[in-house]
């Protein structure tokens, strides 16, 4: 779930069912109407040609696109099923719907027509985009696939890219070379991969990082206890931004570190190499983050604040400083989602591991027992 959006010329933040879009000086306020009252937003998204902002829906399973800056409705869908992500096409004239049941649908945004089935994965699918030449759909599931698709004629698998031990719940081009792809995982990585011929290049594991072994233990008791065996601590929010032609950086926050972890990522050919620039503390799990240029935005629904960092290049070093707080949503008195809510959905994308052997011997001891 993403509930922050950010381009050069708004903040969007999703809370419930309202938006407000804040452009550095004031805030229009955009109130969702639906008749489910446990619903909400659950994703939202800015077109890179800044000309529309969409969201969709929990309960009602609606898709609306926005004009902006007039913020009137261009578009209402009602999708076939429960979405998980949304992606606007490069061009900005198509959105990709990944929805829960496993499919991708595509949206001619121009046109009122339902949605064109793309593709569809045997899992929750998580993530979906384009690539910027229109040749290739890139999605990942729950089932730590990441599947690279030609388009339009999805019916092609081009490759798939395995590596991750875990949901994979983010993908990002590399900013400064949109050859690689990024993506992250429950299983605290962050890999980068040539999409086109499937190989893993680079990993960056979080937790040589957060190095607090009593972290881990903790999330692995609480996991055990519900049937989930876990050996790391995932990536809950990711955001990549370019910083110049060889280098871009990376913005991460892990499931119950209250910090997040900012990187540089160097490519030179195929050499990569990392460097973590600064664990920024934070006094829970945000919400959510995003990287605009030189600002990282992070987001904490229950206080209603959006803290805005500045990233600063001098020669070879580079600091990140907090250059404002923002209040949003000030008159709203409905309550945000909490951190232990936060920490509860990614719970949810972990596989249950049955031992069915087991089960089967002891209900054999019962009937035995009964003879």
């Amino acid at each position: 779930m993403t509930s922050i959006a950010v381009n050069k010329n708004i903040i969007a933040i999703t809370r419930g069912l309202r938006i407000d879009c804040y452009d550095y000086s004031n805030h229009k306020i955009i109130d969702v109407e639906s008749r489910d009252a446990n619903d909400s937003i659950s994703d939202i998204v800015i077109a890179s040609n800044c000309e529309y902002l969409a969201i969709i829906t929990s309960m009602s399973k609606q898709l609306i696109i926005y004009n902006w800056p007039t913020f009137k409705t261009k578009r209402k869908y009602v999708l076939p099923r429960s979405a998980s992500k949304i992606r606007f096409s490069p061009q900005s004239d198509h959105i990709f719907v990944a929805d829960k049941t496993g499919d991708v649908l595509m949206y001619d945004i121009s046109k009122e027509d339902d949605g064109i089935k793309l593709l569809g994965h045997l899992s929750l699918l998580l993530n979906v985009l384009q690539t910027s030449d229109r040749k290739f759909i890139i999605s990942s599931d729950r089932d730590e696939k990441i599947r690279v698709s030609c388009y339009p004629n999805t019916y092609n698998i081009h490759t798939y890219c395995l590596g991750h031990t875990e949901f994979v719940n983010h993908l990002e081009f590399l900013p400064h070379n949109n050859k690689y792809l990024t993506s992250t995982s429950g299983d605290g990585t962050v890999r980068c991969w040539d999409y086109v011929t499937g190989k893993m290049h680079y990993s960056i594991d979080t937790f040589l990082d957060i190095n607090d072994e009593t972290l881990k233990d903790d999330f692995a008791k609480v996991m055990i206890d519900e049937g989930i065996e876990v050996n790391s601590l995932p990536i809950v929010h990711y955001a990549v931004t370019k910083k110049d032609e060889s280098c871009s950086i990376l913005a991460i926050a892990v499931y119950n570190f209250n910090k997040i972890l900012v990187y540089s990522l160097n490519s030179d050919d195929e050499c990569f190499r990392h460097r973590l620039l600064q664990k920024i503390d934070v006094e829970q799990l945000p919400s959510s983050l995003a990287l605009h240029g030189s600002s990282l935005f992070v987001y904490f629904d229950v206080k209603g604040t959006v803290l805005i960092y500045t990233i600063k290049y001098e020669n070879t070093n580079i600091s990140i400083e907090l250059e404002k707080t923002v209040q949003i949503f000030v008159n709203d008195q409905s309550n945000g989602v909490s951190d232990m809510e936060n920490k509860q959905s990614i719970k949810l994308l972990y596989k249950r591991k049955f031992d069915n052997v087991q089960e089967y011997q002891e209900r054999k001891k019962q009937r035995l027992g009964k003879v």
